[in-house]
């Protein structure tokens, strides 16, 4: 079994994380990349515990939300929204 870290915490997605991974065509690779190399893409105000970070991918930005609950992190949504232009810069590359 491979564990997934992510600062320093072994990342869990819920059930219906999994479902929006594979909705999304999203592995945990990818999740534990989008974490370390992606983008603050908050579109409001989250709680302190909460990171949302996303990537772009073919115009549209692929997010993953993760809440960090003490002793892990629990990746508690992933999804894909357009991304409206000079929203969140230029300075992220697609994957």
């Amino acid at each position: 079994m491979f564990l997934f870290e992510w600062k320093g915490k072994t990342l869990i997605p819920t059930k219906k994380a999994l479902d929006e991974m594979s909705h999304h065509d999203v592995d945990m690779h990818k999740v534990k990349e989008i974490l370390e190399e992606g983008f603050d893409c908050a579109r409001s105000k989250r709680k302190r515990n909460i990171a949302e970070r996303g990537i772009r991918r073919s115009g549209k930005i692929v997010k993953v939300v993760v809440a960090d609950v003490g002793s892990y992190c629990k990746i508690i949504h992933v999804g894909e929204f357009t991304e409206k232009k000079g929203r969140f810069g230029l300075h992220d590359e697609e994957w």
